[in-house]
């Protein structure tokens, strides 16, 4: 099995198929974050270029000319910036009263979402892969492949994710930091993963 990763091509790649593999990497934080319609506003999000979800971060794992996954990744140094400007796309892509109403929870999420990550890394934003071809080495493949050009990786993980968190694990990664938050009377957390 060899998986090739591409540059995001909004022309070329299926985008349908793009924004439920983002929102299916995480259904629960998706909701959180986008809203009741989340793969709705994470199509819209993947023609905004005030977004995560560009080329200039996103890569398609293919598997024989197929979309087998996505990794959206940029440098950590930049990480603050690239959170900015997805900011203002976020407005675009709900709308401001949708995204003024969730602003108190973007808030507690950056205080959730701590720890230590140094600036000569890379960051994994998103990572998925398509269910159907889940458990047959792409991710650990993607993985791999980022890791020949980037010394330390970072990345959060829902802490209630334990699948997510054992194929880190195997990969690499280990917890360097866990963070709660409460919203709507419900405990949320993420653990800070680090691959040196």
């Amino acid at each position: 099995m060899t998986i090739v990763l591409e540059t995001y091509d909004p022309q070329n790649h299926d985008q349908d198929k793009i924004a439920t593999l983002i929102f299916e990497s995480d259904v629960m934080m998706n909701r959180l974050v986008y809203g009741e319609k989340a793969p709705e506003v994470l199509g819209k999000l993947l023609n905004i270029s005030e977004s995560y979800f560009v080329p200039e971060y996103m890569q398609c794992a293919m598997l024989d000319g197929e979309l087998a996954g996505i990794v959206v990744s940029y440098p950590t140094s930049q990480m603050q910036a690239v959170d900015q400007r997805a900011g203002k796309g976020f407005m675009k892509a709900m709308g401001l009263f949708n995204f003024i109403k969730r602003f108190s929870l973007y808030t507690r999420m950056e205080k959730m979402l701590g720890g230590t990550i140094d600036d000569d890394g890379l960051y994994i934003h998103t990572l998925c892969v398509d269910g159907d071809l889940r458990g047959q080495g792409i991710g650990g493949e993607i993985i791999r492949a980022l890791a020949q050009e980037n010394g330390q990786m970072y990345l959060y993980v829902n802490a209630a994710n334990d699948r997510a968190i054992r194929f880190y694990e195997k990969n690499g990664f280990r917890q360097a930091f866990h963070g709660e938050m409460q919203y709507k009377g419900q405990t949320y957390a993420e653990y800070l993963m680090v691959r040196e």
